[in-house]
């Protein structure tokens, strides 16, 4: 009995020491839950994409997608919609015993399959058909179809606060604050938008230049791509026009264009101040 007992005990010091453990993933969409997505197309039918993008290239779509048993079903923005961008649903399947995810629009001129990860939010790949989209009313009809390497990411909710520093990139301010500490606090909803986006909640805060400013921020997310805004009318005037992207694990921001119409510091009336930055998941 004590032997037993002791190797009973030595089997998790030996996998402490090298052997591994099974890992399941904190997919959204594996567990049925409504999830983040983009994938991309292209650029060209023999280019496979090697990575996303932000703003998508090639033809691309992006939103939101939800595995109920083996059906899939999303709910995109694409490109390739009738008239350029629009809206597209889809539905399909996705086999677990060989991980094929294959979906198709409705009309069906756009269908993806890719073979998904353990963990979605690593690059998928795959391919793309892409067809003629449905004519605008008197318009002509088409039959061309294209077959394009794909790949695509579930990309993980941003939940959580991320830090980092940024820095003036352009102003109209005659004594802009040159960089500040910044704080973002993210809260994402399970719940997307009808056009496939995911409503953000969070707080904002900008330490520097002597200010120590905190603004409350909504917006979305759809595909790698951020949006945040803020207004205000009093005591001054002021505005914010949060824009930025993700990667798929959502552990980084990347602020490409963080306009203050007014400034940090609340204080001026006129003018504007754009920032930049990158920011980590604490």
């Amino acid at each position: 009995m004590r032997t037993r007992a002791s190797i009973a005990l030595l089997i998790p010091l030996a996998c402490l020491l090298g052997c591994s453990l099974p890992y399941t993933p904190s997919s959204q969409f594996l567990s049925g839950n409504w999830s983040n997505w983009q994938i991309q197309a292209g650029p060209s039918t023999s280019v496979p994409p090697t990575a996303l993008t932000s703003p998508p290239t090639g033809i691309y779509l992006i939103g939101a997608m939800q595995l109920q048993g083996s059906q899939a079903t999303a709910v995109f923005q694409t490109n390739a919609a009738s008239g350029g961008a629009g809206i597209v649903n889809f539905s399909g399947s996705f086999d677990s015993t060989t991980s094929v995810l294959a979906i198709s629009s409705t009309p069906a001129y756009l269908g993806v399959q890719l073979t998904l990860p353990a963990d979605p939010t690593n690059l998928a790949t795959g391919n793309m058909t892409v067809g003629c989209p449905p004519p605008p009313p008197g318009g002509a009809t088409c039959t061309v179809i294209a077959l394009f390497p794909a790949a695509g990411a579930e990309i993980a909710p941003l939940n959580g606060t991320y830090t980092g520093t940024f820095t003036e990139s352009a102003s109209t301010l005659a004594s802009p604050i040159p960089s500040g500490a910044v704080s973002l606090a993210l809260t994402q909803s399970s719940t997307p938008n009808a056009d496939g986006s995911f409503p953000l909640t969070g707080t904002f805060s900008f330490i520097g230049g002597g200010c120590d400013s905190g603004f409350p921020l909504t917006g979305t997310v759809s595909g790698e791509g951020i949006t945040l805004n803020w207004t205000e009318i009093a005591p001054y005037w002021g505005a914010i026009t949060f824009t930025a992207s993700t990667n798929p694990a959502a552990t980084q921001i990347a602020a490409t264009s963080v306009v203050f119409a007014n400034s940090p510091c609340g204080n001026s009336n006129t003018g504007s101040t754009t920032y930049t930055g990158p920011l980590t998941l604490q």
